[in-house]
């Protein structure tokens, strides 16, 4: 059965929806759960829970992310990809906060379906460089495997969600059809994941938060629970409170979502928002940092996150006969971040240049 998940939230409480995986399979209805976590009411993130496998594959996977980062930058610098702006292979230190390189967190990205998305097509390279191929680090030989298991899990349990959300969608948009669907799933081989290692920090550090607010791009985000770990020796700990994963809540409050270790999450984009024509709604999300004491072991915190989303060409517009102005509507636009509907001027639009133009504008937003 369905269930609920407390969350943490600054002054009051609220309660994150659970999903079982078995429901998932069978084919539940589960639309009244998937509308409380992704309509304009809802956090924008729902869990499921028993996915066979999943904590192996967690275990196997997640411990290499600090294996990774801890590597010489000589070794890592093999790895980085100026051509796509470092969102293929390694990346520290590329991006900027407030001026500043934002060295509190380390990045591998790699598709996990498809080791060459665009087929070496030169003109899709051209024009969407984030589709080049993977490079995968000779030092980890076993982390491609560990994050290819993983990514097509995560994929696979969101194939039933996105066909539910899809079901949403048409009880309130008449003529939408299976949209979200078929762009995500049938059309596109663009899927990206990122592998993270939050470096440990000091109270001396300057690093800021190790996340700074956002909203995902893609239609549905999948999340493994984060892994806590003494960085030095790799030894696991406890999830630190008042560290981890945070999201605005629909009413603007901060909300402290700590996840279950035997669930995946799945927080929605803003391609499923557009396509929805605003019957879901992005999450605003950051991920706060951990200082540790003087004295005190450095604390990193090891996660994984899959962006499964449209094709780079596939174009993204609400449902026929729903108006461009709905797909904003439902709830107040973040402050916290630059608003969709400052970086969406039009419909259609291919997603690749609604993402290329929002990488743009949140660069400008976190470095006034």
């Amino acid at each position: 059965m369905p269930g609920e998940l407390e969350a943490k939230r600054q002054k009051t409480e609220t309660v994150v929806v659970v999903l079982e995986h078995s429901d998932l399979v069978a084919g539940k209805d589960l639309t009244a759960e998937i509308g409380k976590a992704y309509g304009p009411g809802g956090l924008g993130i729902l869990y499921v829970r028993g996915v066979p496998g999943m904590a192996e594959a967690r275990m196997a996977l997640l411990p290499l992310s600090r294996k990774l980062a801890l590597l010489p930058d000589e070794v890592l610098n093999k790895y980085e990809c100026e051509k796509a702006f470092y969102c293929v292979g390694w990346s520290r230190g590329k991006e900027k906060f407030r001026g500043k390189p934002d060295v509190a967190k380390g990045s591998f990205y790699a598709n996990p379906l498809y080791d060459d998305p665009s087929g070496g097509d030169p003109e899709v390279l051209e024009k969407y460089p984030v589709a080049r191929p993977n490079i995968w680090p000779e030092e980890v030989p076993e982390l491609q495997e560990a994050l290819q298991r993983m990514g097509h899990m995560v994929y696979d349990v969101a194939k039933p969600i996105v066909k539910q959300i899809d079901k949403l969608v048409a009880e309130a948009r008449p003529g939408h059809a299976t949209t979200l669907y078929d762009r995500t799933f049938v059309e596109s081989k663009f899927t990206v994941s990122r592998l993270l290692h939050y470096y440990g920090m000091t109270e001396r550090d300057e690093f800021g938060e190790w996340c700074g607010w956002h909203n995902d791009n893609s239609t549905i985000t999948g999340l493994v629970p984060a892994l806590w770990l003494e960085e030095g020796t790799g030894k696991q700990t406890t999830p630190r409170v008042g560290a981890g994963l945070f999201v605005e809540g629909r009413s603007g409050e901060t909300i402290h979502v700590v996840s279950p270790p035997d669930c995946l999450g799945f927080q929605i984009g803003e391609a499923a928002q557009i396509l929805s024509g605003g019957v879901v709604h992005a999450t605003p999300h950051m991920v706060k940092g951990y200082m540790s004491k003087e004295g005190e072991p450095k604390i990193s915190r090891e996660t994984y996150a899959c962006f499964i989303q449209p094709q780079w060409d596939g174009e993204l517009r609400p449902p026929p006969g729903i108006a461009f102005e709905s797909i904003f509507e439902g709830r107040e636009e973040s402050k916290l971040i630059p608003p969709l509907s400052s970086r969406l001027k039009e419909v259609p639009v291919k997603f690749g240049d609604i993402l290329q133009e929002s990488a743009a504008v949140y660069y400008q937003h976190n470095n006034p």
